[in-house]
This record gives C-alpha cells, sequence and structure tokens, in this order.
C-alpha cells in the first residue's frame, strides 16, 4: 500500500520521500493540513519538526480503501 499511496501523490504532483515506515513525508505547496482537516481528514503537519518547515506532511499508510479516499480529496483540494 505505501508504494500505491506513494505513487498516487507523485501523480497529483506531491513531492514524496522515500520511506520503509508506515507512513510517507511529503511537500507540497498547498496547505494541505488545512484543506483535508475541512474534509473531516487529519494528516500531521511536520512544520515543527526540526529541519523542516511550512509545506512538509506526514500522511499514514492505511488500507487501499482509505489510501484511495485520501488521494481522491487531495485532488479535490487542488481544484
Amino acid at each position: 500500500e505505501r508504494y500505491f499511496l506513494a505513487e498516487g501523490l507523485k501523480k497529483l504532483g506531491i513531492r514524496v520521500f522515500d520511506s520503509e515506515a508506515n507512513f510517507i513525508l511529503v511537500y507540497s505547496q498547498l496547505p494541505l493540513y488545512e484543506r483535508l482537516l475541512q474534509r473531516g481528514i487529519l494528516i500531521r503537519d511536520c512544520e515543527n519538526f526540526k529541519g523542516l518547515c511550512k509545506g512538509y506532511y506526514r500522511i499514514a499508510v492505511k488500507q487501499r480503501i482509505d489510501n484511495e479516499k485520501l488521494l481522491k480529496e487531495i485532488e479535490g483540494c487542488m481544484e
């Protein structure tokens, strides 16, 4: 599922960092945290992580149906 989610995010123009964990670190100039929160989806804003700044987010890898929903909602945030 990590590969599926990462590839889906890349297709949406989001920078994805390689990961072996159950989450993916991404960078986007869009305010994804705020926009997804309005849609009832919570991702981790990593702005307060040492060495990271605004635009970095951590997204949990879930089951396929959840990952598909997330990708669809992110696509909706871009409109």
